[in-house]
């Protein structure tokens, strides 16, 4: 399985936001481990399901950490073989249907997350691909997430 790292999750907020955001590197770290699971680590979608939640949840960035999330899933997803079907009109929704429920988003990316017929494994992910993939295909979806604001 491949990870992002907390570097991964810096340079995906950067790209969001179009700058440093302050952040606190307790909470960066903290979100960054949601993509782990207890145990052992095999059930993707689990983990993705957590990530998604958990990193909202603790915002270690100044801002775009929903955006943040939302990209850092989907990668997560991509970078093992996953891909989703969401269209980015119903992409808000869909996240705002999850709230903060692990339980629901485990549910609602069952219901999109598919394996990719195109995924060729490798021994290195290639983060950067799978982050401008999402981001290209979710404009809209980023641009309402992005600049939304919290407490660091």
């Amino acid at each position: 399985m491949h990870y992002l790292t907390v570097q991964d999750i810096l340079w995906v907020n950067l790209q969001l936001t179009k700058r440093v955001n302050p952040f606190n590197y307790a909470l960066l770290e903290d979100g960054v481990f949601y993509q782990y699971g207890y145990g052992e680590s095999d059930d993707l979608r689990s983990q993705a399901a957590r990530f998604l939640t958990g990193f909202s949840k603790v915002r270690p960035f100044e801002t775009g950490n929903e955006a943040t999330a939302f990209v850092g899933c989907f990668a997560l997803l991509r970078m093992n073989g996953f891909a989703e079907n969401l269209g980015d009109s119903d992409a808000v929704r869909w996240l705002s249907g999850i709230g903060a429920s692990q339980a629901k988003a485990f549910e609602a990316l069952n219901l999109i997350v598919a394996d990719d017929p195109d995924y060729h494994p490798s021994l290195s992910p290639d983060v950067r691909t799978a982050v401008r993939g999402v981001m290209s295909d979710y404009p809209a979806t980023l641009a309402a997430l992005a600049l939304t604001p919290s407490a660091v």
